[in-house]
């Protein structure tokens, strides 16, 4: 009977575990990056700062991230990164903001690559600072 019951306890603990991934994966977008292009959309358009004529930056600490346009704050969220499917198939890592828009990530180097999770929205790439 013993037995069983810390089976169930382990089996139990197991399964209680959070989606949440490690600190490590947070520190990995950590810091201040430039926007470099935009692509995407209904119409399958890229824009860039040149195009523009705006430069974006994205300032990410443990807990926010603050998007400037111009040098002026224009959006500031809490977020929480987690492991999920992904609209565009597998699991993913998931930067999932206060008000539940998700953005799938890719950090490679200096280059950090945010995919909006929604259908016709943009794939957004950015250089470290």
């Amino acid at each position: 009977m013993r037995k069983i019951t810390c089976l169930l306890l382990v089996l139990f603990s197991i399964s209680s575990c959070s989606t949440d991934t490690s600190d490590s994966e947070n520190k990995a977008i950590i810091g201040k990056w430039n926007w470099v292009e935009s692509s995407g959309g209904i119409a399958g358009i890229t824009t860039t700062p040149e195009s523009t004529g705006k430069s974006i930056q994205l300032e990410i600490s443990n807990t926010t991230v603050k998007r400037y346009t111009d040098g002026v704050l224009v959006y500031e969220s809490s977020y929480s990164i987690q492991n999920g499917n992904s609209i565009f198939g597998g699991e993913k890592k998931l930067i999932i903001y206060e008000n539940d828009s998700k953005q799938s990530f890719v950090r490679t180097d200096s280059q950090l690559m945010l995919n909006d999770e929604c259908y016709d929205c943009y794939l957004n790439k950015y250089i470290k600072k």
